[in-house]
């Protein structure tokens, strides 16, 4: 297969979704727009551009690949991909790069006036996005409530005997549901974009390595545990209850050590892109003002601002001075951050300086890039952090009423068995027509009548289905309240550890605590 035909079936591969380029887009075009101050040839900055592992970057190697290989005309290479482009705003942006060229406008004009445009349009989907996520992490918790409470009232309809046990399944397979929808719409309206840096070939930050050791390692041990944990408690004949707070419990203490490393790296990951923007624009501003190269500039500003990135700094500037490859020294230093925004503005501005870009102005532009990312994220963050804690609070309320209820069925049972046991399975009462009260003509009623009314509305059965049904249900909100947050913040994926490795916990806590304040309180 030639290259030719390869890039077709890629660009075919795209994803439509304007939302999911969005972030790869604005980074493509805020480089372009850098390069081209450097007076950058529209053949090297197609070729700059190709090189750039955004998802847009097929668009723009094939574009290449056509006018240089094949001879075609750029005019006309920039509407073959785009009538092969599945997403509008690429294919927009495509039609309009092909116009201007035909009509022979000036191109670092037109492609700073779309990285302008582009960078409004980013910002308004951001903000849009993130509006639209408080409205459904506001829905998730509302709809988790109320299926919750359905199946509160299917174990009490089940004690009555107006339900069978069937319909309280019936309520489990609504809560999977429900909750794969919420968290799923929580996925979609949330902002895409990668927050963190893993390299294909070569490692990663410590911490994230770390988190990822101890979540193979204790991970996978602590599940395995904790099966053969509820396995054998059950079979020994102990409530199902009191089995699976045991298993909740030690898989959550397995994945506490991962999901510390992974809460680490997150927070170093936003302090490193806060840090930034400052960076970026004091090593412009030095490196322009005094006319000495990258390494020179790295040596005469203050690191002591910069908390997180102070280390990584010192250690790239160590590697310029041995004269090690640029290119791999910075490389190495975007590995070390851990950051995608450091990454991708970095390799700006090294490709912009590369050039013949005067360096100040091109930091003034990755810091205003970094900035109006950090700034975005920020917003997102406010929405996220306190659906986290929203979440948190609220697995652990809905975990205690369905254990509580239970609990007190149980109870109820242990009670009504006894009654039942005692007094032959009847009450026998007797009562005497009031004086003075006439009964209706036709009708004849003892003076004296003797009832006896069984308690069979008050079904006697065995509870275990239904424990190890709450069992299952708590499992799937321990395994949904995780994911949810996650997905809301956006970041690495190690982050849903840290929230399983939460939510397990307070799920066992719950499990192994309400049914013994349920029975204390009954037996007052």
């Amino acid at each position: 297969m030639n290259s030719t035909t390869s890039s077709r079936k890629l660009i075919e591969k795209v994803s439509s979704d304007n939302q999911v380029l969005g972030f790869d887009l604005f980074s493509s075009l805020t480089y372009m727009a850098i390069l081209s101050r450097g007076g950058v040839g529209r053949d090297r900055l197609l070729e700059y551009c190709s090189r750039q592992r955004y998802a847009t970057s097929i668009f723009f190697e094939y574009i290449h690949l056509m006018a240089r290989s094949m001879g075609m005309e750029y005019t006309r290479a920039f509407q073959e991909v785009a009538q092969r482009t599945r997403a509008s705003r690429i294919k927009s942006l495509l039609l309009r790069f092909s116009s201007s060229i035909s009509s022979g406008g000036n191109e670092m004009d037109f492609i700073l006036q779309e990285a302008r445009a582009e960078t409004e349009n980013y910002s308004n989907d951001y903000e849009r996005n993130v509006e639209n996520l408080r409205k459904w992490t506001d829905a998730y918790a509302a709809i988790l409530v109320a299926v919750t409470l359905i199946m509160v009232v299917s174990q009490i309809s089940s004690l009555l005997g107006a339900t069978n046990q069937s319909f309280i399944y019936l309520m489990l397979f609504t809560l999977i549901g429900v909750t794969s929808i919420g968290v799923y719409l929580i996925y979609k309206v949330a902002p895409y974009e990668k927050v963190t840096y893993d390299p294909v070939v070569g490692g990663t930050t410590k911490t994230r390595e770390r988190g990822r050791f101890f979540f193979v390692v204790l991970g996978s041990t602590g599940f395995a545990l904790a099966v053969l944990a509820f396995v054998a408690i059950s079979a020994s004949g102990t409530s199902p209850i009191q089995a699976a707070s045991v298993g909740f419990t030690i898989f959550g203490l397995f994945l506490t050590p991962s999901g510390y490393f992974a809460w680490r790296d997150a927070n170093t990951v936003s302090k490193i892109d806060h840090e930034l923007p400052m960076f970026l624009r004091a090593i412009g501003s030095t490196a322009g003002s005094a006319g000495v190269t990258l390494t020179e500039a790295l040596k005469r500003i203050d690191t002591k601002s910069l908390s997180e990135l102070r280390i990584h700094v010192e250690r790239l500037r160590a590697r310029l001075e041995a004269q090690l490859s640029s290119s791999e020294s910075w490389e190495t230093f975007s590995k070390e951050t851990g950051s995608e925004l450091a990454s991708r503005t970095t390799r700006m501005f090294v490709d912009g300086v590369e050039v013949g870009c005067e360096p100040g102005q091109i930091g003034e532009l990755c810091s205003d890039y970094a900035q109006n990312v950090t700034e975005l994220r920020a917003k997102r963050q406010l929405t996220a952090s306190t659906f986290s804690f929203l979440t948190l609070a609220m697995h652990g309320t809905m975990a205690l009423i369905l254990v509580f209820v239970l609990e007190v069925i149980r109870n109820f049972n242990l009670r009504l068995t006894e009654v039942m046991e005692g007094g032959s399975g009847e009450v026998t009462a007797s009562f005497e027509m009031p004086s003075g009260v006439q009964a209706p003509a036709g009708i004849s009623i003892p003076r004296e009548t003797e009832i006896s009314a069984g308690l069979d509305v008050f079904a006697i059965s065995d509870l275990t289905p239904i424990m190890y049904t709450i069992v299952i249900a708590i499992g799937i909100l321990t395994v949904a309240n995780a994911i949810a947050p996650k997905f809301a913040e956006g970041g690495h994926n190690l982050k849903i550890v840290t929230y399983m490795s939460i939510t397990s916990l307070i799920s066992g806590i719950v499990l192994f605590v309400i049914p013994k304040v349920t029975t204390a309180l009954l037996s007052i």
